[in-house]
């Protein structure tokens, strides 16, 4: 069985590269608007597509042709297209990572606002400084 040509290799994985930053710019506007079912199917979809990205990175580094790719012009252009696709997708991430943040952070702030106006009379501070809210107060006192 013949290997399949370098080029063939290279250009699936840049399509492979181009699905992964379409799915992490759906995967923005899914933190955007905070559907939280969404982010959970895309992040299932982005680890079995950055499975597939990464065997066919190794099927890449060892095939046998590689040794001569810079003597092929053509397969120097679509090495390059794929590093760019994937440090854009790199950076998409380090954003996509970002926005989860800010979002995890704002979802704890309103939780804690919400237990202040609910339960504001059982409301303690752990040592942290967060709020906690819990029906334990002066229960373990016994004198």
């Amino acid at each position: 069985m013949a290997s399949p040509d370098l080029d063939n290799l290279l250009t699936q994985q840049l399509s492979r590269l181009g699905q992964l930053f379409a799915l992490l710019e759906q995967e923005t506007d899914a933190l955007v608007k905070r559907e939280v079912e969404q982010i959970e199917q895309l992040l299932k979809r982005k680890v079995a597509l950055l499975d597939e990205i990464k065997m066919a990175d190794v099927g890449i580094s060892r095939h046998p042709a590689l040794p001569a790719l810079n003597d092929t012009p053509e397969l120097v252009v679509l090495m390059d297209q794929c590093q760019g696709m994937l440090q854009q997708c790199q950076q998409r991430n380090q954003h996509n990572h970002e926005q989860a943040e800010l979002v995890a952070g704002s979802l704890t702030r309103l939780q804690q606002v919400l237990q202040r106006t609910s339960h504001n009379s059982a409301m303690t501070y752990t040592g942290e400084g967060n709020t906690h809210v819990g029906q334990r107060l002066g229960k373990a006192i016994k004198a």
